[in-house]
């Protein structure tokens, strides 16, 4: 038998650095990162659901009473209060270095999986968790990502064999159900991605060959099944259509195309290559076509689909042809950068900020105040108690969920500057208000002696001005 080639001592030091490495840079995505805007909106509707043990049916945060509701990422928001809860925004931090971690553990599985080798599954997992920096957040998208990688690493391996026993078939169909009923409860909205991903699996092109993968097709259906397991029941499923519409018009840059230049594009023209590269030499299957060129249309129209390129290009690095010397560099390069992302850290420190703190406290008690809050500062009084008129989550005081009680067309208004705010700030009595600096309303409080200005928040900027 062989004797496995030992590692020389300065390759041993470069796995340590590395680890250390990666360790300094995912705590310097948690830093920079977290808390996420969205945050506080997570904490307090997960604080809401652990006091109730229930979801909300209303919108309890709103100076409106009585509009209803949907939260479709309620096991995500019971985590981040119990983070909230055991350590404060320091829990939050931690957790999302934690997510980020399981995001890279589940790169690698994906990418191992795809490569059949662990050292170029490894470099090509942290150049691709590199990637998506941008999710390193306690918002439910990064744990999304990595159960998506684990579900496509699941279809792989089944739909790489071409027979399969009943044990086999029962276990793979036991793991679609699992991640369905998951995404249904941790974020519903995007419960089309496990979808997506058996897509690419039903049609098969094989020697010439076009057919139907019954298994797929079965997998489908049992997703969809599963889909329905939680406290949403159907509307969990249906969130998206819900919420169609509601978006666009305040420009939210998720929804809309990638800008050029950015990193996503710079992603896109790398799966394009991999996958020109991998059509030359041959080495393409049909899922790989199907998945890619799906990805790269999502990543096309919508920037928050900009994270599934992860997919392909995960999948067709494979076909390079990477020599010992090149994982070395590599893993040189990542320590590199896992180093200089010491620079994140003081650059956090330096600029780290208690305007959100200092905000709060300029304000009279939650229950003294009716408090005016439009689409970017809503979100940052949650926590404190303080009831708010608008947030960013315009889907949901659309009509498709908020019924008879939808405002979403006066709250654009109002952010848009196309009301009357004498009459609109009479109609709810606002005394107090919290605007994103240079909209309409800020410049109508700054210009209006009736209304007194109180402190500015660099940091998210928002002005807050008080009704003399």
């Amino acid at each position: 038998m062989e004797k496995r080639k030992s590692l020389a001592p300065i390759d041993k030091l470069s796995y340590v650095l590395l680890a250390v490495a990666l360790g300094i840079f995912a705590t310097a995505q948690g830093l920079l990162k977290n808390p996420n805007a969205d945050a506080y909106f997570l904490i307090d509707t997960g604080r809401y659901i652990v006091n109730n043990n229930a979801l909300p049916d209303t919108a309890y945060w709103l100076v409106t009473p009585g509009v209803p509701t949907i939260i479709q990422q309620w096991i995500c928001d019971v985590v981040n209060y119990a983070a909230y809860a055991a350590a404060g925004f320091t829990g939050i931090v931690i957790l999302g270095i934690i997510f980020n971690i399981f995001l890279l553990f589940c790169l690698f599985v994906y990418c191992r999986e795809n490569v059949k080798d662990n050292q170029v599954g490894f470099n090509a997992a942290v150049f691709c968790w590199i990637l998506l920096c941008g999710f390193a957040t306690t918002r439910p998208y990064s744990v999304t990502i990595a159960v998506s990688l684990l579900e496509i690493t699941l279809l792989k391996r089944f739909f790489d064999k071409e027979k399969h026993t009943g044990k086999e078939t029962a276990l793979f169909f036991a793991g679609i159900a699992a991640v369905f009923i998951f995404q249904a409860n941790w974020q519903a909205s995007n419960i089309l991605y496990p979808v997506l991903w058996i897509l690419c699996y039903v049609p098969v092109i094989k020697a010439k060959k076009f057919r139907i993968d019954l298994y797929a097709l079965c997998a489908i259906v049992i997703g969809i099944a599963c889909s329905v397991l939680s406290p949403l029941g159907i509307r969990g499923p249906l969130f998206l259509t819900y919420a169609r519409g509601s978006l666009e018009r305040f420009h939210i840059i998720e929804v809309e195309p990638p800008h050029f230049p950015s990193l996503y594009t710079a992603m896109q023209v790398i799966a394009i290559v991999l996958f020109i590269y991998a059509a030359i030499k041959k080495k393409l299957t049909s899922s790989q076509i199907f998945m890619t060129l799906g990805c790269l249309a999502m990543s096309f129209m919508f920037m928050r689909c900009c994270w599934t390129l992860v997919i392909p290009i995960g999948a067709l690095i494979a076909n390079l042809k990477f020599t010992e010397r090149s994982h070395k560099m590599m893993r040189w390069a990542y320590v590199a950068a896992g180093t200089l992302s010491i620079l994140l850290i003081m650059k956090y420190n330096l600029e780290k900020s208690d305007d959100r703190k200092i905000m709060i406290e300029s304000l009279p008690a939650p229950d003294e105040i009716t408090l005016y809050t439009d689409f970017n500062s809503g979100n940052y009084f949650l926590i404190d108690g303080y009831k708010i008129y608008f947030d960013a989550r315009p889907e949901l005081y659309d009509h498709r969920i908020a019924g008879d009680k939808a405002f979403l067309d006066e709250a654009y208004a109002a952010w848009a500057g196309d009301l009357d705010y004498d009459a609109f700030i009479d109609k709810y009595g606002f005394d107090w208000f919290a605007v994103s600096t240079n909209m309409p309303m800020d410049t109508y409080l700054a210009s209006n002696d009736d209304y007194e200005f109180v402190f500015y928040n660099a940091k998210d900027e928002i002005n807050i001005y008080k009704k003399k």
